[in-house]
């Protein structure tokens, strides 16, 4: 009797597995590929600023260049560290369960242009417990599932969503919605469901987004902003994280726009630096970290080196009259703004080439 009850209980158990739990333990297959980078165990998992998520758009986020080749463990800054927030439309999703999948809930975002890609809510228990990520990706998750039971295969949704999540490029493998340049929001640490459009904000971005100077040379960049709902006037903009030896200077040049210039003496140190742009407006604060590259100067036979002079003026008659001054100095005026909502000040930029003292 004991035998037979052991069998029957067998011949139970398996087929409760196979109905139910089996379903269970293989919805929750983890993933590999890049598997620590997309789910906060890596090394770098800590350099992610995850108090400073950055207002964007998916077509501001396909128009990134990914990295080529692709990382395997390591991330690709300052993308990959970066939190963003995405306001777009939830168009699908499907749980990546079977043989294959990782787990995930996989999100088509679409924006009103058509344009798409893709985020991603990794399954809590795939989640290391020393990820930064762990505890918001769980509340994404629970967020999600009082919303929608996901399941193998994509079912429509179309509803609006704000999607917070860290940017990740991923492999192409034929994705449903995937961004021309695969970028992803992944992990999704938030998402909010027919938000609310927020009475008093503005939006932050920056062209090029890549600035590339030589010692002792100058850049620019342009600081584009706009603001939504009730928002009125322009936010405050300031720059922080600037290398020793670069200067910078941000001068309002019309409605929603800004110049930010860069001036590097010759001992400024060269490489790769993090460069954060901070707007303020009606108690909200938004940034854009952009990337700062410094190559060391290495003049060529004949080459004319050149110094840069930003000056202050008080009204059109002290541009007149500094500019003078400057030229008795071999100063050479290059431009100059009156600024936006100021009329006593002006700002002009000159140089010089650096043989002549």
């Amino acid at each position: 009797m004991f035998h037979r009850g052991h069998r029957f209980a067998r011949i139970l158990f398996l087929l409760i597995c196979t109905t139910y739990f089996c379903a269970q333990l293989e919805a929750q297959r983890c993933g590999k590929e890049r598997w620590a980078v997309k789910t906060g165990t890596d090394a770098g998992a800590g350099s992610v600023d995850l108090s400073g998520p950055q207002n964007t758009t998916i077509a501001q986020l396909i128009g990134l260049t990914p990295p080529n080749p692709i990382p395997t463990d390591t991330r690709f800054g300052p993308t990959e560290n970066t939190v963003f927030v995405v306001n777009a439309t939830l168009t699908d999703y499907k749980l990546e369960g079977g043989s294959t999948g990782d787990s995930d809930y996989h999100l088509v975002l679409q924006d009103d242009q058509g344009k798409t890609m893709v985020a991603e809510i990794p399954s809590p228990s795939c989640v290391g417990s020393g990820s930064p990520f762990a505890a918001q990706v769980a509340g994404a998750r629970a967020a999600f599932d009082a919303q929608f039971t996901a399941t193998t295969s994509f079912q429509t949704a179309n509803v609006p969503v704000q999607v917070t999540g860290v940017g990740f490029f991923d492999f192409p493998h034929g994705q449903h919605g995937a961004a021309p340049n695969v970028i992803e929001l992944h992990p999704v640490l938030n998402i909010a469901f027919n938000p609310l459009q927020n009475p008093s904000d503005f939006t932050l971005s920056m062209a090029p987004s890549t600035i590339n100077m030589i010692q002792g040379g100058s850049s620019s960049t342009t600081i584009s902003t706009a603001m939504t709902g009730a928002a009125t006037g322009a936010p405050a903009l300031t720059v922080s994280s600037t290398p020793t030896g670069i200067s910078t200077q941000i001068t309002p040049t019309g409605p929603g726009k800004a110049t930010l210039s860069l001036m590097a003496t010759q001992a400024a140190p060269t490489g790769s630096f993090p460069l954060t742009v901070t707007g303020t407006s009606n108690g909200k604060s938004h940034s854009l970290t952009t990337q700062l590259n410094v190559s060391p100067f290495s003049p060529a036979s004949g080459t004319q080196q050149w110094e840069y002079k930003l000056i202050t003026a008080s009204s059109e008659q002290d541009v007149v009259d500094q500019a003078n001054a400057l030229g008795a100095q071999e100063w050479e005026l290059v431009s100059v703004v009156k600024i936006q909502g100021n009329t006593n000040t002006w700002r002009a930029f000159f140089k010089r080439l650096k043989n002549n003292f």
